[in-house]
Parts: C-alpha cells; sequence; structure tokens
C-alpha cells in the first residue's frame, strides 16, 4: 500500500473532532478509504462507543447501526491486524451491528487474525451472537479456521453452528434447540463438510445423533428414529428438516468413504448405537457395493461390512427391513456367498418375535397353550414372509428359497415387498390423557384420583391416548416435581402397576438430578412394591403395550430406585433412618425368588447381549449390583455384614447367563476397597485361581479388568486368575464386550504395569502374555496402551522411556520371529504421541516396516508428523516416506494423506539437507513421482525451498 500515508496520532484527533454528528461520521467512514488509519483513530478513542440497544417503548428494541463499522468492515483485508485489535477492545457491546461485523469480518480476513476473535465467539455463544448476524458469515468464519490451520476453534465453531440441543419444553414433542434456523442446514451443510475435512463424518454423526435424542426419537430403551426416514435415498416430501439435511450429508459423504475403508466407515455410524444410523450405514453398505460393480471396482472389500451388518441381531427391525433387503441383493451380486449370514439372522429374529409376542400379547379368554401358541408361529411367520420377499428369491440362500415359495403359496405373494414403512415426522410413543402441564396443575389426591379413574378403551399407537403414555407424562412430572405426590398414602393400594412403574421410575430420574424427595412416601412405596405379588389385581386395559399386565416392571423400578438411593451422593443426602430402611428393603424385601427364576429361564442365546450389558436390564442382577453399592457404602455400617451375607448367597447361585457374575466384576474394585476381608475369603470363588478358571470366574474376572484401570492392588490379586485365563486362550468369555479383546485386555494391564514400573519382564503373567498369546492379540494390547499415549496430555520421562524399551524389546523378538510382525502394527501411534521425539520413532517404524510392510494399513495417517520430523532426521523420513508409498494407489488415504501434509516438505528437508547423496536421492525420488502422474511437485518443492517452510509452516 506505498499510496497511503500513515496519520500522526494530532491528524487523527483533528478528524474526530470535525465529524462530531451521525451524519458527518458516516460521510467519514464510508469514504475512507486508507487502512493505515485504523491503529491511529483507534488510539485517538474512535472505536470505543458503539451504540447499546434502545427500548423503543412499544416493546421493541431498536439497534442504531454505527457508522464506523462500514470502515472496518471494508478495509479488513487490508489491516486485518489493526482491526481484528478494536474489534477486540468491543467484547462488551450488545450492539447487533457490531456483532455482525464481526462475524462478517473474521470470514473474510487470513485466519490467523480470525484466530484471534476468540474471546468475542467463547463471550458471544453464551447470549447470542446477534439477530442481525447473517448466518452464512457465521458458517464462513468457520470454514475460514478450519481449513486456515486452526482446526480447534472452527470445530468449535463448527459444533455450536450445527449441533442441536435438547429444549425445555415437556410436551409431548420436543423439538431441539438450534441455532441456526431450520432451512440453514439445508443451505450450509454442504459448505461446511468439506472443510471439516477427515472429521467430517464423525462430527455429522454425532450432530445427527444428538438431534435424535433430543427429538425424544432415541430415548431410554425405545427407539423409533428409523421411522422418520422412510427411505435414505431420497426424501417422500418437499420439507426443509434439519434431520434430513443431516441424514443426507452423512449418507453422501459415508458412500466414498465406506469405498476406502469400510470397516472403519461402519463402526463411526454404529458407535451411537440409534437405529436411524443403522439404517443409513446398511443403505450406504449397499450403495458402496453397487458403486463398486457398476464402475468396475473391488465390490468384494466390502464383504465383511455387508455380512456385519446383515448378520447383527440390532439389524432386526421393521423400518430397516428395505435397506436390510437391499443390501442383501447387492451382496449376492457382489459375492453371494456374503449372504450365507442371512440364514441365522433371520432364524434369530424368528424365535425374537415370538419371545416377545408370548411375553407381551395376551391370550383370548378360553384358547389353549397350543392354540396360543399357533396363533402367535402364524403371526411370526407373517413378519418373516416380509423380509423373504423383500431380499427376493435371487438373492436368498439356497435354503430360504424354498421357504419363501411355501409362504407365497399359503399366504399369497406380497405384491410391493420393498415399499417403506410410512413417514412418522415425530414420535412421542403412546399418547397421555391428560398431559404433563395438566398433572402439574392437579393437587396431589386429585392427580392420584384422576390416575385411578380413568380407563383405557384404545389401543394406545394411534391417537388414543393410554395408561402407558399417561404413565409417562407422571414419570416426567415426578422428574422435575418429585414431590407432586407428597402427602398421599398408600399409593400401591390405589394405582395400577403401570403407573407405581413411572413414579419409581421419576423418583429415580429426580434423584440423579440431585432432587430432593419425601423419603417416607419413597419408602413406603418401595416396601410396598417389593411385598406386592407378581400378580396384577387391576384388568389390563388397551393394547399389546399399553398396560403392565403385572408388577414386574414396577418391582424392577423398585430395586433401581434403591441403588441410587444407596450410591454415594453429591448434595442431596439421605437421612440416616432412612438409609438404613433403604439398605434392609434392599437386603430383604428385594429378595425375590421369581425375579431369579425369570431370569434364570430366559433363552439368551442369539439376544447379541453381552453379561454386563444384560445385567442392567434383569431384576436380579441389577440388585447384586445394588448390593455391592450398599455393602460399600459407608465404613462401619450396621447392614454391611447382611449385604455381603446376601452378596455370598446370590454368588452361591449357578449364573448360566453370567449377568450376576459381570456385576460382580464391576463392583470388584468397591469391594477391593470397602470390604477386602471379604474379597479374601472368596477370590477364588470369584475369579478363579492358576489351577483353572471356569466360565463364570472368567467373566467376573474379565469384567473387572474392562471396567477398571490397571492398578497394582488389583493386578497382584488377581495374578493366579490371569495365568489361568491366558493358558484358556482366545476361547477366554468377555463379560463386557468393550473395545478390547479380553486377552487384550489383560495384555494392557500387564504393559501397563511394566510401564509404571511395578513389574519386569520376569513377571509370571508378562511372561505368559507374550508367550502364549498370539501375535495379533500382543500388537492389539500394545497399539492400544500406545494410543493412549497418543491422547496423554503428559508423560513421565521414566514412563515413556519403559514404554520404549519395551517397543525395543518387541521389535527385536519379531526380527528373531518373522511371523510375529502382527505384533508391531500399533507402532505408529507413537509416531503421533508428543511424548515420543522424531529421533526416536523414525528409525523404529522405519525398522517396524522393513519386517512387515504390510502393518502400514490405511490408517497410517501420519503426514503432518512425517513432514515435521523431517526437520529433525531428513534422511530417515525420506526413507519412511517411500516404504509407506510403496505401492499404494492413488486413490488410496495414506498416498492422499502424504501428497496433502508430507512429501514436498519431506523431498525439500532432504535437498537442503547438506547432504550431497541424500539431495540426489530426494531429487530422483521427486522426479520419479513426478512421472508416475505427480506433476505439481517441483513447483510445490521448490516453493517449500524458497519460502524455508519447515515445522511451523505444517498444517496444523
Amino acid at each position: 500500500m506505498p499510496s497511503y500515508r500513515a496519520p500522526t496520532a494530532e491528524q487523527a484527533r483533528a478528524a474526530l473532532l470535525r465529524i462530531p454528528t451521525y451524519q458527518l461520521r458516516r460521510v467519514f467512514y464510508e469514504g475512507l478509504e486508507n487502512p493505515l488509519w485504523v491503529r491511529p483513530l483507534m488510539e485517538a478513542g474512535a472505536f470505543t462507543s458503539p451504540p447499546e440497544p434502545e427500548s423503543t417503548g412499544d416493546g421493541y428494541i431498536r439497534d442504531t447501526y454505527w457508522p464506523e463499522l462500514s470502515y472496518l468492515t471494508r478495509i479488513a483485508p487490508q489491516a486485518p491486524d489493526d482491526v481484528v485489535d478494536v474489534l477486540r477492545e468491543l467484547q462488551g457491546s450488545n450492539n447487533g451491528w457490531v456483532r455482525r461485523a464481526v462475524f462478517e469480518i473474521g470470514s473474510q480476513i487470513p485466519p490467523d487474525s480470525s484466530v484471534r476473535l476468540e474471546p468475542l465467539l467463547k463471550d458471544w455463544v453464551k447470549t447470542g451472537f446477534g439477530w442481525r448476524t447473517d448466518p452464512r458469515s457465521l458458517v464462513s468464519l468457520a470454514i475460514n479456521l478450519l481449513e486456515g490451520g486452526h482446526p480447534k476453534l472452527g470445530r468449535w465453531l463448527a459444533n455450536t453452528l450445527f449441533q442441536p440441543r435438547a429444549s425445555e419444553e415437556t410436551g409431548k414433542i420436543r423439538k431441539p434447540q438450534l441455532l441456526l434456523e431450520e432451512y440453514w442446514y439445508e443451505e450450509e451443510l454442504p459448505r461446511i463438510v468439506p472443510a471439516l475435512g477427515e472429521n467430517a463424518l464423525k462430527a455429522l454423526v454425532g450432530w445427527l445423533s444428538t438431534y435424535v435424542h433430543v427429538s425424544g426419537h432415541a430415548s431410554g430403551e425405545h427407539d423409533f428414529s428409523a421411522m422418520d426416514r422412510p427411505s435414505i435415498d431420497s426424501r417422500s416430501d418437499a420439507t426443509d428438516r434439519p434431520e434430513d439435511a443431516l441424514i443426507e450429508a452423512v449418507r453422501d459423504i459415508a458412500i466414498p468413504a465406506m469405498r476406502v475403508e469400510p470397516g472403519e466407515t461402519v463402526d463411526v455410524l454404529l458407535r451411537t448405537g440409534v437405529k436411524l444410523l443403522r439404517k443409513i450405514a446398511i443403505f450406504v453398505v449397499a450403495e458402496a457395493i453397487r458403486r463398486e460393480l457398476d464402475e468396475g471396482g473391488q465390490a468384494k472389500k466390502l464383504g465383511d461390512a455387508a455380512k456385519q451388518l446383515l448378520g447383527d441381531p440390532a439389524s432386526d427391525d421393521e423400518y430397516l427391513r428395505v435397506e436390510y433387503a437391499q443390501l442383501a441383493q447387492a451382496a449376492a451380486r457382489a459375492d453371494y456367498a456374503a449372504t450365507s449370514v442371512v440364514t441365522p439372522f433371520l432364524a434369530q429374529a424368528f424365535e425374537a418375535d415370538l419371545a416377545w409376542m408370548r411375553e407381551r400379547l395376551d391370550r383370548p379368554v378360553g384358547t389353549t397353550d397350543e392354540q396360543f401358541e399357533g396363533s402367535i408361529h402364524a403371526k411370526a411367520e407373517r413378519y418373516r414372509h416380509s423380509w423373504l420377499s423383500a431380499i427376493g428369491h435371487e438373492a436368498l440362500p439356497t435354503e430360504l428359497r424354498e421357504d419363501l415359495a411355501k409362504l407365497n403359496e399359503s399366504n399369497g405373494v406380497i405384491d410391493d415387498p420393498l415399499e417403506p414403512m410410512g413417514r412418522i415426522t415425530s414420535w412421542s410413543g403412546p399418547n397421555p390423557h391428560t398431559g404433563q402441564d395438566e398433572m402439574a396443575a392437579m393437587a396431589p389426591a386429585e392427580l392420584v384420583v384422576h390416575l385411578a379413574s380413568w380407563h383405557d378403551n384404545g389401543d394406545g399407537w394411534g391417537p388414543e391416548p393410554s395408561h402407558e403414555g399417561q404413565g409417562r407424562a407422571l414419570s416426567g412430572l415426578l422428574t422435575t416435581n418429585p414431590l407432586a405426590l407428597r402427602g398421599v398414602p398408600q399409593l400401591d393400594m390405589q394405582l395400577r402397576p403401570t403407573y407405581l412403574r413411572a413414579i419409581l421410575q421419576g423418583w429415580e430420574a429426580a434423584l440423579k438430578a440431585d432432587l430432593e424427595l419425601d423419603w417416607s412416601q419413597v419408602a413406603d412405596l418401595v416396601e410396598d412394591v417389593l411385598n406386592h405379588s407378581l400378580e396384577s389385581p387391576f384388568f389390563v386395559e388397551g393394547g399389546d403395550f399399553d398396560d403392565d399386565k403385572n408388577y414386574r416392571g414396577a418391582k424392577d423400578a423398585a430395586v433401581g430406585l434403591l441403588e441410587e438411593l444407596l450410591k454415594k451422593r453429591g448434595s442431596v443426602q439421605v437421612p440416616d433412618a432412612y438409609e438404613q430402611r433403604f439398605a434392609e428393603l434392599l437386603i430383604y424385601n428385594a429378595d425375590d425368588e421369581d425375579a431369579w427364576v425369570e431370569y434364570d429361564t430366559y433363552r439368551h442365546e442369539g439376544s447379541g447381549s453381552d453379561p454386563l450389558n444384560m445385567s442392567l436390564n434383569w431384576q436380579w442382577p441389577s440388585r447384586v449390583r445394588a448390593l455391592i453399592f450398599t455393602a460399600t457404602r459407608s465404613e462401619g455400617a450396621p447392614w454391611r455384614d447382611d449385604a455381603l451375607k446376601a452378596i455370598e448367597s446370590e454368588a452361591s447361585r449357578r449364573d448360566q447367563h453370567g449377568a450376576g457374575r459381570a456385576a460382580l466384576g464391576e463392583g470388584f474394585g468397591r469391594l477391593l476397597t470397602s470390604a477386602s476381608d471379604w474379597i479374601d475369603a472368596h477370590l477364588e470363588d470369584l475369579v478363579g485361581s492358576g489351577g483353572g478358571i471356569s466360565v463364570e470366574q472368567q467373566i467376573v474376572l474379565t469384567t473387572a479388568m474392562a471396567t477398571h484401570r490397571y492398578n497394582r492392588a488389583m493386578y497382584d490379586l488377581l495374578t493366579p486368575s490371569m495365568l489361568a485365563a491366558i493358558e484358556v486362550g482366545e476361547s477366554l468369555v468377555a463379560g463386557w464386550k468393550g473395545e478390547s479383546d479380553p486377552l487384550s485386555r489383560i495384555g494392557e494391564w500387564v504393559i501397563d504395569a511394566c510401564v509404571f514400573g511395578h513389574i519386569t519382564s520376569e513377571d509370571p503373567v508378562f511372561h505368559a502374555f507374550f508367550t502364549s498369546t498370539s501375535p495379533e492379540i500382543r500388537g492389539d494390547a500394545l497399539g492400544k496402551v500406545a494410543w493412549s499415549f497418543f491422547h496423554a496430555t503428559t508423560a513421565d520421562d521414566s514412563i515413556r522411556d519403559r514404554f520404549g524399551e519395551l517397543w525395543d524389546d518387541r521389535i527385536r523378538h519379531v526380527r528373531e520371529h518373522p511371523e510375529d510382525s502382527k505384533e508391531l502394527e500399533g507402532i505408529y501411534w507413537l509416531a503421533k504421541s508428543d511424548s515420543f521425539s522424531a529421533e526416536w520413532w523414525l528409525p523404529r517404524l522405519i525398522d517396524a516396516l522393513e519386517l512387515d510392510p504390510g502393518i502400514a494399513k490405511e490408517r497410517y495417517m501420519i503426514g503432518k508428523e512425517l513432514a515435521q520430523a523431517s526437520t529433525a532426521d531428513p534422511a530417515a523420513a525420506l526413507a519412511l516416506l517411500k516404504r509407506l508409498l510403496g505401492s499404494r494407489g492413488e486413490g488410496d488415504r495414506v498416498a492422499f494423506d502424504m501428497n496433502t501434509h508430507a512429501i514436498p516438505v519431506v523431498i525439500a528437508n532432504a535437498m537442503r539437507s547438506g547432504d550431497e547423496q541424500l539431495k540426489l536421492e530426494a531429487e530422483a525420488y521427486m522426479n520419479d513421482l513426478g512421472a508416475q502422474g505427480y506433476l505439481a511437485l517441483e513447483a510445490e518443492v521448490q516453493a517449500v525451498l524458497e519460502k524455508k517452510v519447515g515445522i511451523d509452516d505444517v498444517d496444523d
């Protein structure tokens, strides 16, 4: 800007004296083009007092325009840092025009200047970004930050803009709170997604999952989200719902990702457990297969993803049927063997249908067992027919084609088996006759009389109200106002079990929210419910899901509430007298043999639920968990010994499903801390010994290790059991199917013990793990611990050094035993960890790749780290770059990562290293890559050399 001259401080002050009125200021600032005036004017006080909003007296607020903004906005690209200095001083302003200008300016100036607006963003998000602010500027600012090397703030702003939040509304339909208006999702998501880069799919999945949850479409045990979108492929209407925009954004980015990395993409889509995202995952895998086939690609690489979804019991949902069928058809085209999992999947689905029908359907009066069983079999067969018809004859495994033909003959051919189920734009479950707000307006006695006197004559799943619907409204009321029934005695005598369950669940939720309960009323109702027989004196009204047919649900809720009451809590303290009463209710009154029989006789096979998750859904194991809290609640409690005896009694049962054993494993640490004498006396019974370990003991051990972090006391105590578990091998039963295989989890504890300096390689468990388990298991454990170093904010030098020594030892082992090379797969996490220097990890990663080039999976996304490392050791960095690229194709993710972040910098650093031989080698490699199609490489390398780009210029 050589044609501009900066004014002196005196000239700036003089100019301000000449423009005292609004009109003169407007003329001056709209005509000022010199960017060098910004700082002198700021220092003269020109930008200190934007007008605050004013009340007009008629209920409106007026924002007066501030003419200074026209100059600041226009000149910001030429003097970004000076303008940002001005804006940072306006953080306390509530003027809507100021806030609009901040975001407009932030979206247009260099990102290194925009990032300095962070204090304003973080402060204004609390009060709103301003009604005058253009949403497009907000999104553009986020893009500017994301693409300009400031991903942390960029991602924060993107989440702020697009992440739905729970509404404060309490009615049947919960509308998520959105910072952007709904229609902006349709307009702006396509712009923000490319800027999110490799994090785009995870971000979109998080936003969509949150939208589903806060809408009430997936809450607790009920997930109706798959109903919201009849077809993932296209909408059936022209609405601009944010949910539809998010679905399409997830779908469109997931399809190409699935073609490159199917396993990781499926995991991202399924990790939230939301049915709608499972529906998208099934569609995306099918579409990816179709595109691979149409374009002559490698569709078979998607076979594992297809089999995972086709074989997973969680895909058994009527609202996933069409997508499931289309995936089966696509998989059959790619590899007919991939549909082999359909047969056991449909068999399990048929048994699951029979089970819930036996449980929930009422038997018509006068029917025999045989007649009732025949009726539900016929109904389950009709469901099965719809699935077989949707998949179609050509895609079905051979053994199912005859089944479809027989069902077509007996039931008739289904005309349009791939017609999606109808749309439900909002879902709140069964409807209440009286809403939560109306209930809140009633006196406690009036509310109880209303609930007791109302009768249901409908089926509950249409527009008609039901007891279940009213129960949910009642539970919601008690969650926020737990004293709404205060003073009403003998609730169990007046209300049907559906309402008692709702009351207990509402109180439990209120307690979790740290709200005080009426302890006397709670204790009386819990005791009454636990003492009541299983049978209900009330005639069941409504449809299949409208009214509890017995007291099982209420009893489950009573145990759940007792568990919450007996946990150590924060601000809400249970009075001592009631604490003892609750403990005694759990120990004596909740000792329900019917609950054990119901649990023990359940047919668990094929349910897909691990023991720990199963323990959350049955009264008997839930009581075991609650007893552990009771026994360990406070030292010297008078009920402690009785609680421990009750645990001992339940632990003596033969637990074929393992849920009670999983509860014992989950509570092992609490028992060890607060009842170590009891653990010592029962240790071998609980977790086995060096002489052997039963399946039940395996569940206790593996659950304890999966749910606890490594600690020395538990390690020492469990050493004999871990040795026995390692002898069991890969058939070791997992109490909780978490992120780690149970054998691998033992390895993680072994490695932690080693790096903390608690054991050496002479430790018997260390020796057994590294000599008796497979290389894959050892590699998984090493990789998991390396991953934890990557995520750790700090690591003591001694801990880091011991872990490094362990890796050196394992590399030596693999050099002597090349068949064990899979043990080194996780070493790349050390390259991504700040704990290990480039001089340390570069040669070791090269060693690992020399031993097995195949371990360089597509997850080796270390381009940024390699570029940074090339400043410290350019020769090793160039050697590693060559190994990582190897024979990879142009579309490979590692190749893309290296092209984007590493290749020009690594080659340039090698060329300017001062080593003439290395320079020639780098030039030759650059020419080789150019001959392979990387035509711009020489110019990019030259740009790095001219600018002396180094570690500070590598993308953040």
